[in-house]
């Protein structure tokens, strides 16, 4: 008895372990919290100790110029897109130093193969390239040894060199590279960017410091690039539809369109010339300005812009955020579903190439929505009666306080949060 008591006991204590994942052991939660603090503050410790030393290396380039680390222009000629898909057929140990490459990027890797030796990783429009450098090539007017003692890994530089794939014994085949003859260090990077093997991944981080956020992850460049096709196609399509862009104020006296709480702001000049503090508030929507373009004639309006709410903020929403808005005369709501159904169906299809996207939510289920037009349409009340289970009171019930104390019990049965405004 007492020995099935002791292994209940050892088995209950593993299970409170977690696993420290850079020793490799299980741990108690007190012990890994402890072990979790001590190296984030050796790694600030760390980081502070390489800015230091690296500020001062550059300070004394900037004031010797030897090399200048900042130089005025280097002549970029080639695009690295076009690079790889241009030398991607190169055989094996095959060169081509009669055809000139110049392009800058990043530096992600630094290694050397003995002092005649290096190589780097360069990235550049998010796409990634060895550069490969050998005394025997080095041309120009700064040595060899000089040209590469300076440059760490985050550091911009500028390339010269020919198109060429290596030829390493080891291997079946070799790596597109750079054959360089010239490097020219452009900007210095300042921090110790994290290791390619580890990443940036700590969400905090990646939302404070956006830069480093796209310095290491690709995924975030293509953030950017697709909500800029959004962005174009969504333009494009309104216009092509005879629609007018419009710009609205952002700054009101009266904080109309939707129901929101608006952030509050003032003009100096105003409040200066009326002897008092007059508020002003940034637009929660920009409806009433557009509507009031309708009413002048303008038949079809639309606006993208940004917008400002005093409410809610967390990884989906965000107190400053873009809308499109349009306004369509002489329309009603099937027109609008209509265009709707064909700007977003066709906006997929532009943007992924198909129809069909994968949703993951933030518990991580992942759901197959199709975007092709057809859609299913559903009529608001009866497909609220089909998902609660209830009959609803009839449309001009619906402002009474009876129907408030009724949609209260539906939301209570349905498990659904609504807090008062």
């Amino acid at each position: 008895m007492a020995d099935q008591n002791t292994v209940k006991e050892a088995e209950a204590s593993m299970a409170n372990l977690q696993l420290d994942s850079v020793t490799g052991e299980m741990v108690s939660k007190s012990e890994l919290k402890k072990r979790l603090k001590l190296r984030e503050r050796e790694a600030k410790k760390k980081e502070k100790q390489y800015f230091e030393i690296r500020s001062k290396r550059v300070q004394k380039m900037f004031e010797t110029k030897n090399p200048d680390p900042y130089p005025h222009k280097f002549q970029v000629t080639t695009d690295l897109r076009d690079f790889l898909k241009d030398y991607d057929s190169l055989k094996k140990g095959e060169e081509k130093p009669d055809v000139p490459i110049r392009l800058a990027g990043r530096v992600y890797t630094k290694r050397a193969s003995g002092p005649k030796l290096i190589f780097y990783d360069l990235r550049a429009e998010g796409k990634k390239v060895q550069v490969m450098c050998q005394a025997q090539n080095a041309t120009g007017s700064v040595p060899f040894e000089q040209q590469h003692e300076h440059l760490r890994r985050g550091d911009i530089i500028g390339v010269v060199g020919y198109p060429g794939r290596t030829s390493p014994k080891n291997r079946d085949d070799g790596e597109l590279s750079i054959f360089a003859t010239e490097v020219v260090l452009l900007a210095p990077c300042l921090h110790a960017i994290p290791s390619e093997h580890y990443g940036f991944q700590d969400k905090e981080l990646r939302f404070r410091q956006r830069y480093l956020d796209l310095i290491m992850n690709d995924s975030t460049r293509e953030v950017f690039r697709t909500r800029a096709k959004i962005i174009s196609y969504i333009r494009n399509f309104l216009d092509n539809r005879d629609f007018t862009e419009v710009e609205t104020p952002m700054m009101n006296q009266i904080a109309g369109g939707a129901t929101a709480k608006p952030f509050v702001t003032h003009h100096n000049d105003l409040d200066q010339k009326m002897f008092v503090h007059v508020p002003w508030y940034m637009r929660i929507a920009p409806e009433l300005y557009l509507k009031m373009l309708i009413v002048g004639g303008l038949e079809r309006v639309y606006e993208m812009g940004r917008q400002f709410r005093n409410e809610g903020i967390d990884l989906t929403h965000n107190p400053e955020f873009t809308t499109c808005e349009f306004y369509w005369a002489y329309a009603d709501y099937n027109d609008v579903m209509d265009l709707t159904e064909e700007l977003v169906s066709g906006l997929v299809k532009h943007v992924t190439g198909g129809y069909e996207t994968k949703f993951t939510t933030q518990s991580g289920e992942e759901y197959n929505i199709n975007w092709k037009a057809p859609w299913r349409r559903i009529e608001m009340i009866p497909g609220l009666e089909e998902a609660t289970g209830e009959t609803f009171p009839p449309a001009d019930q619906l402002h009474t306080a009876e129907t408030g104390e009724f949609l209260k019990g539906v939301l209570k049965k349905m498990n659904v949060e609504c807090t008062p405004h």
